[in-house]
């Protein structure tokens, strides 16, 4: 007897697969971003895989870890084109509910606060209107340089 993967939700209109910025997050596999172009927050998106699995079949904390880091990185760059390079400082994540295999999972933005080289950020990993993990971090940042 085989077992058969759960077929992914579909991935909801307006979203366009996202180009990897880096070896690592190409890694993780086809992430999606919808822009609404109006300056609003963009909303990523990716389903959750076998490979991003942890023991009991759903979807591991440090791929959730990992997805929001990027994701409110991605943000930064996003809202602030002022700023150029940026490092996590710190990353703090409160894991609500399993983010089972097959989902389609959004990250949805709360906030994000300028104090000097220091960016923080908010946003939920949602399953539909259900939060799967609750993340924030701090960022150290660099502006780009005039004129570059």
């Amino acid at each position: 007897m085989s077992r058969r993967r759960p077929a992914p939700h579909p991935v909801p209109e307006g979203f366009v697969v996202l180009p990897p910025v880096s070896p690592f997050f190409a890694g993780l596999g086809k992430v999606y971003v919808r822009d609404p172009g109006d300056g609003s927050p963009p909303v990523y998106g990716v389903h959750v895989r076998p490979k991003h699995a942890n023991r009991h079949g759903t979807g591991h904390g440090g791929f959730l870890a990992t997805l929001a880091d990027t994701f409110m990185a991605a943000f930064v760059h996003h809202q602030r084109r002022e700023i150029g390079r940026l490092w996590t400082l710190r990353l703090g994540i409160e894991y609500k509910r399993p983010a089972v295999m097959g989902a389609w999972l959004e990250c949805h933005f709360g906030g994000i606060e300028r104090d000097g080289n220091f960016v923080t950020v908010h946003c939920d990993l949602r399953i539909g209107d259900v939060v799967a993990a609750r993340a924030n971090a701090v960022f150290k940042v660099e502006d780009r340089a005039a004129g570059a």
